[in-house]
C-alpha cells in the first residue's frame, strides 16, 4: 500500500471520532498528567495528525495547540505499531533539523505510542517530551504503563464515538460502563503504584477532587471533595511564601513545580512535591488547576544523609581539634535526622557527670550548657561504658529511661542519640542528637547514626594517636639533640689541647648541621622535608640566604636523604665562605635542581653555581669535605664538578625514588 492510501485510510479514521478541535475534556488531560508523571517529563501530549498539521487533544507543558506537519516527531511514530523511542532528537538524522529542536522549546528526547484505532490504523500518538536528552530512555515499567496509557487514550475516543450515536446508546451501554471503570481502574492502580495522588480543583467554586491516594498523602478521610484550602492550610508557614506553592497563582499553561513541607497530627513533618498546571477557558481565563501530588520524605532524608556522610568526610579528613570535629559532626548528624537539638559534652566517668559544651539546636530549642548527672536521666551511661551507641525512641517507654521521662521531657529531650568517644580506653566525651517530639526510627536512620558514630570514633581515635606520636617525637628530638651537645661537649673537651683548630671546627659545624637536619625533620614528623627548604635552612644558618638565588619544582626528600643532603650543603656552603662565592661582599650562588627521566625511572638534578668570588682553582689537596661532596646525592658518586671561570660548579644527579625513600 502507497504512503497516500496509508494518509488516505488515517483521514478516514480520524474523521469519525469527530474530536479535531475539540475543547479541553478532563478525561484526556488526566491520561497527560498521568504519562508525564509516570515517565517524568515535563511535557506530555494526545497529539492527532491530519494532511497540514498535528493538533493536541491534550496537553501539559506545552503551549502550542497545534504545530504544522512539518514539525512533528509524530509522524515518524505512525510508521509502526510499536513505541518509538528518540534519546536525542538533536542526534537523530531524522530529527536533528526540526526547528523545535533547534530553536525554542529547543526539546530533545521523545517517546511516542500510536493512537491505533480498533482497525489497527494510527492516528496519532500518546507523547511525552524532554527538554535534556535521555540516553537511557524509559524503564520497562514506563514503556508498558505509555503504552497501556495510548490504549486508553483510544478507547476515550471510542466511548466518546459511541455516545454520539444515540441510536446505539441503550446497547453499548454496558460495554462503555465497563470501559469507563477499566480506565478508572487503570488510572488508580497507577497512582498508587507511584505513590502518586492527583487533584482538580476547580477555580471558581474553590473545591477540590483529590484521588483516594491524595487523601492518604494528607492523612484526610476518603472522599470525592474537599475544600481547596485544606491542602494549603497543611503547609508549614516558612513553606507558603514559595511563589509555586501558593494557591492562587495563576500564570499561562506552565507547570508548577514545588517541594514543600507540610504538617499532619499523625507523623510531623512531611516533605510532599506537587506537579500542576492551569486550564483555561475560551477567553483564556484559568478554570481549573490540575496536578499530582507526591510523598518525597523518604528520599529527601535519604539524600540529606548522604550529603551528611560526605560533609563529614571533609570534617573528619581536616581536623585538627576533637571538640570542633565532635560539635560539626554532631550538627550535620541531627540536621540529616530533622532533629531539634544536637552537641558534645565532656565526661567525667568517675563521677558520672558530663559538662556539656555549645550546642546547635533548632528554632526555639534552649541550650543544655552546663553540668548534668547522667543517672538522672536513666540507666544509659552503663551503655556508653561499653562504648555501645545508644539511640533511644521515646524515653517514656525505653527500660533505660521510663523511670526517669519527666526529667528528660522537661530539658525538651524525647529521643536521644549517644555516641561515646574514649582516649586510651577511657570515657571521656559524648556527642548526642535529641528529639523533643516522638520519632518513628527506620532502619536506614539507625544505620546511619552507627555509621557517623563508628567513623567519628575512628578519627577522632586516629587524632589523639597522632598527637601522641608528636609527643613522643619531640621528646625523642629533645633527647638526640642532648645527645648531639653532650657528643660536642666531649669532643672540644678531648681535643681541647690539638693546636689545630680548623678540623675541631669543621667537626663541631657538621654536627650544628646534623642538628639542623634532624629539626627540620621533626617539623614534618619524620617524613622527609621539601629540597627549598633544606637549602634555604642552610643558607640562613649562615647568614647568606640573601645572596643566593633559589629556583625549582616542588620537590621533597625522604628523611635519609634529608640529613644526607643537608650535611652536604653544609659542606658546599662553608667551602663557599672560606674560599669561593661567598668569600668577598659581592659573590652570589645560583642553587637549581629540576627532575626530568622516564616516568617510572625519575631523576633529580641538582646544580650549584657561584660566582662573583675569587678566581677558581681546584684544590690541591682532598679533605673531608670534598669526598663528601664527591659523593653526591645519596652517597653513590654521580658528580660532575667544574672549575670554570665564572666560579665552581657542581651537577649531581641521583634517582628520585631512592632519594624520597622513607628508610
Amino acid at each position: 500500500m502507497t504512503s497516500e492510501q496509508d494518509d488516505t485510510r488515517r483521514l478516514e479514521a480520524l474523521a469519525l471520532y469527530d474530536i479535531m478541535d475539540t475543547p479541553p475534556e478532563p478525561e484526556f488531560d488526566d491520561i497527560v498528567l498521568l504519562a508525564s508523571e509516570l515517565c517524568q517529563t515535563p511535557v506530555a501530549l494526545v497529539s492527532l495528525l491530519e494532511t497540514e498539521r498535528q493538533w493536541f487533544k491534550a496537553r501539559i507543558g506545552f503551549d502550542l495547540a497545534e504545530t504544522p506537519i512539518s514539525q512533528s516527531v509524530c509522524a515518524h511514530a505512525l510508521e509502526n505499531t510499536g513505541l518509538l523511542i528518540i534519546p536525542d532528537l538533536a542526534a537523530d538524522p531524522r530529527t536533528s533539523q526540526n526547528s523545535l529542536v533547534t530553536e525554542p522549546p529547543h526539546i530533545r528526547f521523545y517517546a511516542g505510542a500510536p493512537l491505533l484505532s480498533p482497525d489497527g490504523i494510527a492516528i496519532g500518538t500518546l507523547c511525552v517530551i524532554d527538554t535534556v536528552p535521555r540516553p537511557e530512555g524509559l524503564s520497562l515499567t514506563q514503556k508498558k504503563s505509555l503504552s497501556a496509557l495510548a490504549r486508553q487514550v483510544v478507547v476515550l475516543l471510542e466511548m466518546r464515538r459511541n455516545s454520539s450515536r444515540k441510536d446505539d446508546l441503550f446497547r453499548r451501554q454496558k460495554r462503555i460502563s465497563s470501559e469507563v471503570r477499566a480506565v478508572a481502574a487503570s488510572s488508580i492502580a497507577a497512582q498508587e503504584a507511584g505513590g502518586i495522588g492527583t487533584f482538580d480543583i476547580d477555580v471558581a467554586t474553590g473545591r477540590m477532587k483529590i484521588s483516594a491516594e491524595g487523601c492518604r498523602i494528607f492523612r484526610l478521610p476518603v472522599q470525592d471533595e474537599y475544600p481547596a484550602d485544606i491542602i494549603y492550610d497543611f503547609i508549614v508557614p516558612e513553606d507558603r511564601h514559595l511563589p509555586s506553592a501558593n494557591k492562587s497563582r495563576v500564570e499561562g499553561t506552565a507547570l508548577l513545580e514545588a517541594e514543600y513541607r507540610i504538617r499532619t497530627p499523625e507523623e510531623g513533618i512531611r516533605w510532599i512535591s506537587r506537579r500542576a498546571s492551569f486550564h483555561h477557558d475560551a477567553d483564556g481565563r484559568p478554570v481549573r488547576m490540575v496536578g499530582t501530588l507526591q510523598d518525597i520524605t523518604e528520599q529527601r532524608a535519604a539524600h540529606a544523609r548522604m550529603q551528611a556522610m560526605i560533609k563529614l568526610g571533609d570534617v573528619l579528613r581536616d581536623m585538627e581539634d576533637v571538640q570542633q570535629a565532635a560539635f560539626e559532626a554532631a550538627e550535620l548528624m541531627a540536621k540529616a535526622l530533622g532533629a531539634s537539638r544536637a552537641g558534645f559534652g565532656l565526661v567525667d566517668p568517675a563521677s558520672e557527670t558530663v559538662m556539656m559544651q555549645r550546642d546547635w539546636r533548632a528554632p526555639g530549642v534552649g541550650t543544655l550548657q552546663g553540668r548534668h548527672h547522667f543517672r538522672d536521666y536513666g540507666s544509659f551511661i552503663d551503655d556508653l561504658r561499653r562504648g555501645e551507641t545508644v539511640l533511644i525512641g521515646d524515653v517514656t517507654t525505653d527500660p533505660r529511661t521510663r523511670d526517669h521521662f519527666q526529667a528528660l521531657l522537661d530539658i525538651g529531650i524525647r529521643v536521644l542519640v549517644n555516641v561515646p568517644i574514649f582516649d586510651k580506653g577511657q570515657f571521656n566525651l559524648v556527642v548526642f542528637v535529641h528529639y523533643d517530639e516522638p520519632h518513628d526510627w527506620k532502619q536506614r536512620e539507625i544505620d546511619f547514626v552507627r555509621s557517623v558514630g563508628d567513623r567519628l570514633q575512628a578519627a577522632i581515635g586516629r587524632l589523639l594517636a597522632e598527637h601522641d606520636q608528636d609527643i613522643l617525637n619531640r621528646e625523642l628530638s629533645h633527647r638526640l639533640k642532648n645527645t648531639l651537645s653532650i657528643v660536642q661537649a666531649i669532643a672540644t673537651q678531648t681535643l681541647r689541647t690539638v693546636p689545630e683548630r680548623a678540623p675541631i671546627e669543621a667537626f663541631e659545624k657538621r654536627l650544628q648541621a646534623l642538628s639542623s637536619a634532624h629539626d627540620v625533620l621533626i617539623h614534618r614528623n619524620w617524613t622527609g622535608a621539601s629540597i627549598r627548604d633544606v637549602v634555604s635552612d642552610t643558607l640562613d644558618r649562615i647568614g647568606m640566604l640573601e645572596r643566593a638565588d633559589i629556583s625549582g619544582p616542588t620537590v621533597f626528600l625522604g628523611p635519609k636523604a634529608t640529613q644526607s643532603v643537608m650535611l652536604l650543603l653544609h659542606e658546599l656552603a662553608t667551602n663557599a665562605v672560606k674560599y669561593g662565592g661567598l668569600s668577598n661582599g659581592t659573590g652570589k650562588i645560583h642553587v637549581s635542581w629540576n627532575v626530568d627521566g622516564a616516568p617510572d625511572h625519575p631523576q633529580l638534578t641538582f646544580v650549584w653555581q657561584e660566582s662573583g668570588g675569587p678566581p677558581v682553582t681546584p684544590p690541591t689537596q682532598k679533605g673531608f669535605g670534598s669526598r663528601l661532596i664527591r659523593l653526591g646525592l645519596l652517597g653513590t658518586g654521580d658528580v660532575d664538578v667544574r672549575y670554570d671561570a665564572p666560579g665552581i660548579m657542581i651537577i649531581m644527579k641521583a634517582s628520585l625514588v631512592h632519594l624520597q625513600e622513607a628508610g
